[in-house]
Formats: structure tokens, C-alpha cells, sequence
């Protein structure tokens, strides 16, 4: 294996991210809620300004990614959230995470924010292990609460 290259992602990534979101739902034991596509991501991307993605590419072919966005927190300012970092199986190890992790913070940092927040399933001890190690502190008090809009 060469070694791998972390570079801001591209529109003809999208098809790449799509997979590796639609992978990492697997993962996560919820492929079925996926309902977003390769086309609403280009479009979300490119004419919303939805989120930008950084990807880590080996041999030519994407093997992670990082998919992030703006915040802000009333109590510190502007912050970036994490959404999705994922790098396949076959990958992990390779220090492909924590580049995309280091580059996404380096980002943030850039365009003024103060904090990069993120969530981890309580189950996958590997990835919080992974965070703690880089200085992370995982909260465990607060709980996550989503509000489908399909009725407004």
C-alpha cells in the first residue's frame, strides 16, 4: 500500500461519500434510515452550502471520509459539528482517522470556531477509546433529541 492523502473533497466524490455515509450506516446497525441520495448531497453541497466533506484517498480510491458543518453555541461561540467520520475496515490503523479528525479541526480552527462537537455511539468502545485519546472529552450526560418535520 502507498501511503494515503487527505485533501478537501470534490463533486466527483459524491458518489464515494454516498457509499461510505451508506457504509457507515451499516455500521451504526441503521442502514434503513438512510433516505438521502448522491444527487441531494451534490445538490445540498454545491448550491446549499449544507456541510463540506474532506476525504482520505489511497490508491486513488476513497477509503474515509469527514462531513462537517457550522454551529454555533450560545454559551462559546462559533463551533463546527462533526457529522460523519468513517474509514473503511480494511483502513483503520492506518492513521486515516486521525488525519481526517486533524484536518477537520484544523478547518474549523481556520473559519473562527472554538469547538468541534461530534456524537459517538455508546456501543462502539473502539471510536470513543480513539477520541479520549486525542483529548476528547465525551459527555454522558446529555441526551440527543431529533424532531422529524414531516408534519410542519
Amino acid at each position: 500500500m502507498s501511503d494515503f492523502i487527505i485533501r478537501k473533497g470534490e463533486a466527483r466524490d459524491i458518489p464515494s461519500l454516498m457509499n461510505l455515509i451508506y457504509d457507515l450506516a451499516v455500521f451504526e446497525k441503521a442502514p434503513e434510515m438512510v433516505i438521502n441520495t448522491k444527487e441531494k448531497l451534490l445538490e445540498d453541497w454545491q448550491n446549499h452550502k449544507s456541510f463540506d466533506f474532506i476525504v482520505a484517498e489511497l490508491d486513488k480510491d476513497i477509503k474515509g471520509i469527514s462531513l462537517f458543518y457550522p454551529r454555533y453555541s450560545t454559551w462559546q461561540g462559533r463551533c463546527y459539528y462533526l457529522e460523519d467520520l468513517f474509514v473503511k475496515p480494511e483502513c483503520r490503523g492506518l492513521g486515516m482517522g486521525l488525519a481526517l479528525l486533524n484536518k477537520t479541526a484544523k478547518t474549523a480552527k481556520e473559519n473562527g470556531a472554538n469547538r468541534l462537537d461530534w456524537q459517538v455511539l455508546d456501543w462502539n468502545k473502539s471510536a470513543v477509546e480513539f477520541y479520549e485519546n486525542q483529548g476528547a472529552m465525551v459527555e454522558k450526560e446529555w441526551w440527543n433529541c431529533k424532531m422529524v418535520l414531516d408534519n410542519f
